[in-house]
């Protein structure tokens, strides 16, 4: 078997199972250190991230909204917006950079993902220790969002009034509001009006939830943390992300919308 072939078998096996570099070596009659070649995870980035992360565009937009409205019924979105923390060891030194709120060691994970769970814009590595709020501010895509530079198009009618909403992102309320991000009405003595806009605003907004959930299924490597440098950690976790195998479930239809919405329910 060529050299590629196995070291994306090691790659593969890693990814998938979160066995260790050592317990991978032991089943492949390899040393840990051939295991751990990250020079897999960048090929594989550089092959598919052209493939699977297009240039977004006024079209590409557009298009996405079209998608929204038509499975989750939420005109002018154009993605869900979100946070992940990524668990991994503590590294050398580093103090209380990345030790979240939540009480572990990571990196964040921000990401801007569709209406069929598809990954439009992420951006990895940001300290653990910063909100989602913080970590926006200072990722590129934030900034580029801040100073309208995303060719968002432009705004457009909702159906069935003439009022004009500008394309935005739905976000949850650790995300400043924005003129291109929609966020959820604070407080609970709400009327109803704003009661059913958070309950439209949350249904369109767990698709990000619902594809950090898939990637983490899908790859049991994030299920502990991950026992490699920082630099490395952002490598596998950029590799990892998961349109090119989401491509090959194909498009959710909008029957499977509403049986998630069922099965939230039901939970």
């Amino acid at each position: 078997m060529p050299m590629i072939s196995r070291r994306t078998l090691y790659l593969s096996r890693y990814m998938a199972s979160g066995a260790s570099f050592q317990s991978i070596g032991y089943s492949f009659r390899v040393a840990h250190n051939t295991v751990g070649k990250i020079e897999t995870c960048l090929a594989l980035l550089n092959t598919l991230s052209p493939l699977c992360f297009p240039q977004p565009s006024k079209t590409l937009w557009a298009m996405k909204s079209e998608r929204f409205a038509t499975l989750w019924n939420f005109p002018c979105c154009v993605g869900a917006l979100d946070g992940k923390h990524v668990r991994i060891e503590c590294p050398s030194h580093a103090g209380s950079l990345f030790f979240n709120y939540k009480h572990f060691h990571s990196i964040q994970l921000q990401a801007v993902v569709d209406a069929d769970l598809m990954f439009i814009v992420t951006d990895v590595g940001e300290y653990g220790r910063n909100n989602d709020g913080a970590a926006f501010k200072t990722s590129d895509f934030g900034k580029a969002l801040m100073n309208k530079e995303l060719d968002l198009p432009n705004p457009s009618l909702i159906p069935g009034t003439d009022e004009e909403m500008p394309y935005h992102f739905v976000a949850d309320e650790a995300y400043p509001l924005n003129l291109n991000i929609m966020r959820p009405f604070d407080g609970r003595n709400l009327n109803n009006t704003r009661r059913v806009f958070n309950q439209r605003l949350s249904r369109a907004r767990k698709v990000v939830e619902c594809a950090f959930g898939i990637l983490s299924r899908k790859w049991e490597i994030f299920q502990r943390p991950l026992r490699v440098q920082v630099d490395n950690a952002e490598t596998i976790v950029k590799a990892a992300l998961h349109n090119f195998v989401r491509a090959r479930d194909g498009e959710m239809r909008p029957e499977t919308s509403t049986e998630m919405d069922t099965v939230e329910h039901l939970h």
